[in-house]
């Protein structure tokens, strides 16, 4: 292998950790806002079987982040987490959007719009990724794909 070679292959290499880096940590930031909000929504749910349905998103969202995290260790990548200073207002926003009562539709379509906003942020970096490994890849559409589905249940509450 000549030079130039080697320090393109340096370059690309540099640039997957770099990519896989974005993508892992859009999912940790998806993820633990997803958990942090449903788990401040749940608490408003007064029907037994949408509150079954979010705590088990909360679970399914624990274990992307615990995923992502095992996946940044070992291809050697450091992950900040998300700031509790977005999450205090998150909890704040909802406070106030249910301070004057719930039902299960507005519950629902709040957790729809959080999931889509996540769907469209997790989307472009993926899309913008294209030197990244393929259980970075996977472990992001996997994530896409739960949240498309989620909404596709909430969508019963509406």
């Amino acid at each position: 292998m000549d030079n130039q070679t080697t320090q393109k292959s340096n370059h690309n290499t540099q640039k997957t950790i770099e990519q896989c880096q974005k993508v892992l940590g859009g999912i940790i930031s998806n993820a633990d806002m997803a958990r942090h909000s449903t788990s401040v929504v749940v608490k408003y749910a007064k029907n037994s079987q949408l509150a079954d349905l979010l705590a088990g998103q909360i679970e399914k969202y624990d274990d992307y982040v615990a995923k992502a995290k095992q996946l940044a260790k070992e291809h050697g990548i450091k992950i900040e987490m998300p700031s509790g200073i977005s999450k205090f207002f998150v909890e704040k926003s909802i406070k106030m959007r249910f301070a004057f009562g719930t039902c299960d539709s507005k519950i629902a379509e709040m957790m729809i719009k959080g999931t889509a906003m996540g769907i469209i942020d997790l989307g472009k970096l993926l899309s913008r990724a294209n030197l990244i490994s393929e259980d970075c890849t996977q472990l992001a559409k996997d994530l896409l794909t739960f949240e498309e589905d989620k909404i596709n249940i909430l969508k019963y509450y509406l």
